[in-house]
């Protein structure tokens, strides 16, 4: 997930803050020891006078690769917090960058040990006046949530950012109980992640036996993850939402409506008892003061007052605050990407709020109306290509990324639609779809899709939602559909911020298929959706609420990074008209790096990156999908340390089975070194 932290275009124009209340001084590598033998590679921002005026600690902690990856974030965020009377340490976390051991797996008992006895090992140093507090986005901030889960006594606050409460259904894994397309991605980038070496500058002489263990160790993650495609215990640990009576520390959660993941926010702020305070802005997954979308905050100073008032205890006003504030998106024409987008910011005491009320419509013919309807049987059958303007599940605010004109989509979608509204509604919070509704398979999805139509038909997709109808009643034990049997479902859209405008109309769209978003049931689904009963609940914000005001966008120094490569990224959908293959590739996008990149960094190392993904299927047959995913990437020193990791990933599903081809191939100065592949054929679970 978290994968931004090189590039830094996403900072250009934005204020450098230079001068801070405390001188700062950096360490580039300290090692913790671990109670197991082993060690974590920490950089540290630490103020110069800390050990005669203590100070507290704030870390961050991710496999992302201090040394360089994450280093051009890392320095913008860490040094600025320790200007304010902080020493802030970014730790790699085991088996990666230059910690010692192996990662094998997404928060592991063994990791969140680890965070444990670094907490323990902060507040023993003569620097450390004996509190703690966490900072993380995506990653770092999953972590950020287990580690107050597990309520060590001297962590006294966390800033978790586009992060979730559930790694079941709040991850890049599944959404609704159905396959997550974008798991593809994280299980190839995470073969190529843990195929790096640590930097030899830090660990010394042993660099080389680290990273050959590393390479042996390395492995398909989904092939475990397709060992659980139930809500089951292995989806449970670390998940906050198993344990929100835990929490002993104060909370600040952020996020960004751009950003699927973030909409765990306003969960964190419902069911978490101790002092809790929510930030939600147009962004995709980045930190506010990187918002893309715009506008962007004055998101370290809100960093700096929260810390100072629940890590130093200071009464600073932070609490009496409003405790809720978002950003009310409005109705933009659809682009490949925002510089920033339309809306106003809100601030709330509290969330749930008595200012929001459902207002309930009723679905008819093609209507959503205020009146029940007669009951009508409506029969629909989605083409698989329905979800091609949906662009991207995790948005990076790359361009290409956002969604496009709804109305292919809705075009290829059961829709309901209001009457042109006379006057504005806002809402904030969770829309949900209750309806009777019929299927002819035993597997089978639901997709909805709020959206805001304009007066010339232009469709702006507001918030979606998918339902695989074996997990109607639970995630935990799901079970088929009985074939022409009526059901009722209630699918509970994630919580979102907008203002629909006079003139323009409120849309429902359904459909069986959101492709290349979730991979499709296993045959070609009808739905029978029965109106009279059928409900759709929009919930409204009524009444006048406050603004929310910020400070200026303030940064840490920037690093000196200087561009080697920058690539065009390309995105093609193709149909072909003769044989109904549909084809959808994105060619240079680069992840972390931004589009098809290469930087040198002040350290003399230089990270390129490419990526190749292409997902393919033919109408009318769910079992041709296809997913395929090419990466390369590069690590290099002044040409004497030249590392060059190739990964591929082949992805299929037959009606009973999913099936994996992934390899890795490592290269040492153009030499090739390692060669892995491997294959896999899981059993579809009702999927």
């Amino acid at each position: 997930m978290d994968l931004t932290g090189v590039a830094p275009s996403l900072s250009r124009m934005k204020p450098v803050r230079t001068r801070y209340p405390r001188r700062v001084k950096t360490i580039e590598n300290v090692f913790i020891p671990m109670p197991g033998g082993h060690r974590l590679a920490a950089r540290v921002w630490l103020p110069e006078d800390a050990e005669l005026e203590k100070v507290p600690a704030i870390f961050e902690y991710m496999p992302y690769r201090k040394r360089d990856q994450s280093r051009a974030r890392d320095e913008a965020i860490h040094h600025y917090i320790a200007g304010h009377g902080y020493a802030c340490l970014r730790i790699d976390t085991r088996g990666s960058g230059d910690s010692d051991g192996l990662l094998r797996g997404e928060w592991e008992q063994g990791e969140l040990d680890d965070g444990i006895a670094a907490i323990e090992w902060m507040v023993k140093q003569p620097w450390c006046s004996g509190t703690v507090g966490m900072i993380g986005k995506s990653w770092s901030g999953f972590t950020a949530l287990a580690l107050a889960g597990m309520a060590p006594p001297a962590l006294k606050a966390i800033i978790p950012v586009c992060a979730g409460d559930d790694r079941y259904d709040q991850s890049l894994h599944w959404t609704g109980g159905a396959f997550l397309c974008e798991q593809l991605w994280w299980t190839d980038t995470m073969i190529e992640f843990n195929a790096r070496p640590p930097d030899p500058e830090i660990v010394g002489e042993t660099w080389r036996a680290i990273w050959k263990a590393r390479l042996e160790d390395n492995h398909p993650w989904l092939v475990d993850w397709l060992k659980h495609q139930r809500r089951d215990d292995f989806w449970k640990h670390a998940s906050l939402c198993e344990r929100f009576d835990k929490v002993t520390c104060a909370v600040f959660a952020v996020g960004g409506w751009a950003d699927y993941i973030s909409r765990a926010v306003p969960r964190l702020m419902a069911n978490l008892q101790g002092p809790r305070f929510g930030l939600i802005g147009p962004w995709g997954h980045h930190y506010p003061h990187d918002g893309v979308p715009g506008p962007e905050v004055g998101f370290l100073q809100d960093c700096v007052r929260f810390f100072d008032r629940y890590v130093k205890d200071i009464d600073n006003g932070w609490d009496r605050d409003p405790s809720y504030r978002v950003f009310l998106q409005t109705f933009d024409r659809p682009s490949s990407t925002y510089g920033v987008k339309s809306g106003r910011w809100l601030a709330l005491d509290g969330w749930p709020s008595e200012k929001v009320v459902p207002e309930k419509y009723f679905l008819g013919s093609g209507r959503l109306d205020k009146r029940a309807w007669a009951e009508k049987a409506l029969v629909h059958s989605s083409p698989l290509a329905t979800g091609l303007a949906a662009t991207e599940w995790l948005s990076m605010a790359i361009e290409g990324e956002q969604p496009r004109d709804q109305r292919e989509d809705d075009g290829r979608s059961l829709c309901f639609d209001t009457e042109p509204l006379s006057r504005s509604i806002d809402i904030l919070g969770r829309a949900v779809l209750e309806a009777d509704i019929s299927v002819d398979k035993p597997v089978a999805q639901v997709v909805a899709r709020l959206c805001d139509v304009a007066p010339d038909g232009t469709s702006v997709r507001v918030a979606f939602q998918v339902l695989n109808l074996t997990h109607r009643e639970s995630h935990e034990s799901p079970k088929p559909v009985i074939r022409g049997q009526r059901m009722r479902i209630r699918l509970e859209l994630p919580d979102v911020g907008w203002t629909f405008t006079p003139g323009h109309r409120i849309r429902l769209a359904l459909s069986t298929s959101y492709w290349p978003i979730v991979w499709p049931a296993p045959e070609m689904v009808k739905m029978t959706l029965y109106t009279g009963a059928s409900t759709f609940s929009l919930p409204v914000l009524t009444g006048r609420s406050r603004r929310a005001t910020f400070g200026p966008n303030e940064r840490g120094p920037e690093i000196e990074v200087v561009v080697e490569e920058d690539k065009q990224i390309t995105r093609h959908i193709v149909q072909d008209a003769m044989s109904g293959k549909i084809t959808v590739e994105t060619v240079g996008i680069g992840g972390f790096l931004g589009p098809g990149r290469r930087w040198r960094l002040p350290t003399g190392t230089a990270i390129g990156h490419n990526l190749l993904k292409r997902f393919t299927i033919t109408e009318g047959d769910p079992t041709s999908a296809t997913g395929f995913y090419r990466q390369v990437y590069e690590l290099d020193r002044d040409d004497d340390w030249i590392i060059r990791i190739e990964t591929e990933l082949s992805f299929h599903a037959t009606k009973t089975d999913w099936v994996l081809a992934q390899q890795a191939v490592v290269f040492e100065n153009d030499e090739e070194i390692f060669r892995k592949t491997w294959s896999n054929t899981t059993e579809r679970d009702l999927m």
